[in-house]
């Protein structure tokens, strides 16, 4: 019988309520003393109040913290002194990240990194990445693709239990972690997530889409073959990687080929493409806030107002519904002054009304010396019921 010679290591923490975490541990731990409250540090001020060791497995243990954790605040959780029942005591893998959870909305997290036609012994990937000062539960989120009829289809969900994305976090979803490992470098092997199955990502084209527990669209690429760097003999294996993560995520210019010097792919780290676009300075209002468009003479169209500072600036508005699906293409490469307006009646790009409810008006401003930006601005279609 081979002795456990090996310490237990802290895997990760998560909240269950605004004053109750639970750390979950490699391997079971001696119950006793994971029911010891010295045996915890957690920042911010707080500190615990109850530990108890979770059975029938012990390789959990719930605290108590004396004050509330306070939203959009990452706490770090110390555990010393632990020992599993071997009595090895826990070593350097001490500490977690851990705080309370929001639901994530558009472009909180983006996609930022696909591998779609993988070698002959690989797997598709994908990466996302927290741009948010939100912490977001992967349990709570779902990736998919569209069918032939362009409806979302293949939903799967991402996590079954509580597994946190802090700010400025990588994860990877993929159905191998082995073979993602033996074909490229993996910084960080617990930022990787093995399904089951992907959603089916085709060698040529297709739509990776990320969906919030409401079924709402919080990103979506609609990728091409053709958006590889042009002088690559063979793409396979190959990853897309997003440029600037603030970036359009349709926008095939804002995605690169990633570099031969990086392995041709970076899952669970910075992208060898990544760039940080200069901003614009510049200001997107809309009026007003809620529309009615039914020819009454009152608030009959809503009224995108521009500002910049300096002359030489170009515009896309894409009008966007709350499932995520462009609507409306308002303005395509409309060159700006230094203010203006434009104006949307509530119809479609067929010219038909569109149903009352929410919708997002995304607008890019960029020039040719690479300055851009991008502004998502929500207006209300409102209308009078049947």
């Amino acid at each position: 019988m081979n002795k456990d010679n090996s310490p237990p290591r802290l895997k990760y923490a998560y909240a269950t309520d605004s004053a109750t975490l639970i750390a979950i541990f490699d391997e079971p731990v001696d119950s006793l003393v994971g029911a010891m409250v010295g045996n915890y540090l957690i920042d911010g001020s707080l500190s615990i109040a109850s530990a108890t060791t979770i059975a029938p497995l012990f390789n959990s243990v719930q605290l108590k913290v004396n004050t509330a954790f306070t939203i959009n605040t990452v706490y770090t959780l110390t555990v010393n002194n632990l020992a599993d029942c071997a009595h090895n005591t826990i070593g350097s893998a001490n500490k977690a990240k851990v705080g309370l959870p929001e639901e994530a909305s558009t472009q909180n997290l983006v996609i930022n990194e696909i591998l779609f036609n993988p070698k002959s012994n690989g797997f598709d990937y994908v990466e996302f990445y927290n741009q948010s000062n939100k912490i977001i539960d992967a349990s709570k989120l779902f990736v998919a693709n569209r069918n032939s009829t362009g409806d979302i289809g293949s939903i799967k969900k991402i996590f079954p239990t509580a597994y946190y994305v802090f700010p400025g976090d990588y994860f990877v979803i993929t159905e191998d972690a082995s073979s993602l490992e033996m074909n490229y470098h993996v910084k960080n092997p617990d930022g990787v997530i093995v399904l089951p199955s992907l959603p089916s990502y085709p060698d040529d084209e297709g739509d990776v889409i990320l969906l919030n527990e409401q079924g709402n669209v919080i990103d979506e690429v609609k990728y091409k073959n053709d958006w590889q760097f042009k002088l690559i003999d063979d793409p396979e294996g190959v990853s897309l990687e997003r440029i600037d993560p603030a970036g359009a995520s349709r926008d095939a210019t804002n995605w690169h080929s990633a570099a031969s010097t990086a392995g041709y792919g970076t899952p669970t780290y910075k992208n060898s493409q990544y760039k940080q676009t200069q901003a614009v300075d510049a200001t997107i209002e809309i009026m007003p806030k809620t529309f009615s468009p039914d020819n009454d003479g009152h608030d009959d169209v809503a009224t995108i107002q521009y500002k910049v500072i300096e002359p030489g600036y170009i515009a896309n508005i894409i009008i966007y519904d709350s499932q995520g699906r462009a609507v409306r293409y308002l303005v395509k490469n409309g060159t700006l002054g230094i203010n203006g307006l434009w104006n949307w009646d509530g119809l479609d790009e067929k010219q038909t009304k569109l149903p009352i409810g929410i919708y997002i008006v995304y607008t890019e401003i960029f020039n040719l010396q690479g300055k851009k930006q991008h502004f998502k601005n929500a207006v209300v279609l409102a209308g009078k019921l049947n």
